[in-house]
């Protein structure tokens, strides 16, 4: 009943967050203490809670126990689909305070911030370069390692960033996604599709208009 009538008589004496029930307090704790006492016997992780410990089973169990009602598409929490559900409805709560811009996911918003206050979080222990988001201080980290994790299944060849593997394999599959609006000439890559739309709208009327004059 603690609960409903507001009584919180146990008190965090970190924070002084209350808490109806010492359990809860105690569990709580674990937060300030760094306490881990719930570890995963397949990998050996340690939790503060027994509830994130069951939370993370999942991920070697395979179990997916929620369901997307649009596509199907499973998921180890139900956190998980109540984001990805914003793919369908395109629902976007999150705004930046800057410029106004919206996310799906709080943290998406939150790496975005970093562009407004200039932050980088992420520096690079060898060349001690920072940048503003993990996955980039990851794919910077490979010039030092020469790490090329992303291997392409017909040539073999090897690139440092998944989006470089994406791009090669257009050579193999002949996808040309780059067209002009002005010929019908398409491209494999975005780069061959830019040179080619410089030549049409700047230099070929300059070359034009030159032509011209000399008659």
């Amino acid at each position: 009943m603690k609960n409903h009538t507001g009584d919180l008589p146990f008190s965090c004496t970190v924070c002084s967050k209350r808490f109806g029930y010492k359990g809860i307090l105690e569990r709580h704790m674990t937060s300030h203490t760094g306490e881990k006492p719930f570890d995963c016997k397949v990998c050996g992780k340690g939790f503060g809670l027994k509830g994130h410990l069951q939370r993370h089973m999942k991920l070697h169990t395979g179990e997916k126990p929620f369901g997307c009602s649009v596509c199907g598409k499973r998921f180890t929490q139900r956190g998980t689909v109540v984001t990805h559900m914003r793919s369908h409805t395109m629902e976007k709560p999150f705004s930046c305070s800057v410029c106004g811009k919206r996310f799906s996911q709080s943290g998406t918003l939150g790496t975005h911030m970093r562009n407004h206050t200039g932050e980088k979080p992420f520096g690079c222990s060898v060349c001690n370069k920072s940048f503003s988001q993990r996955g980039a201080l990851i794919t910077h980290t490979r010039s030092h390692t020469g790490e090329r994790p992303f291997s392409c299944s017909v040539c073999g060849k090897s690139f440092v960033q998944k989006c470089n593997l994406k791009t090669h394999l257009r050579i193999h599959t002949g996808e040309k996604p780059y067209s002009c609006n002005v010929s019908d000439l398409v491209f494999h890559f975005s780069a061959h599709s830019n040179v080619h739309s410089f030549f049409i709208d700047i230099v070929a009327p300059l070359l034009f208009k030159t032509l011209k004059l000399k008659k």
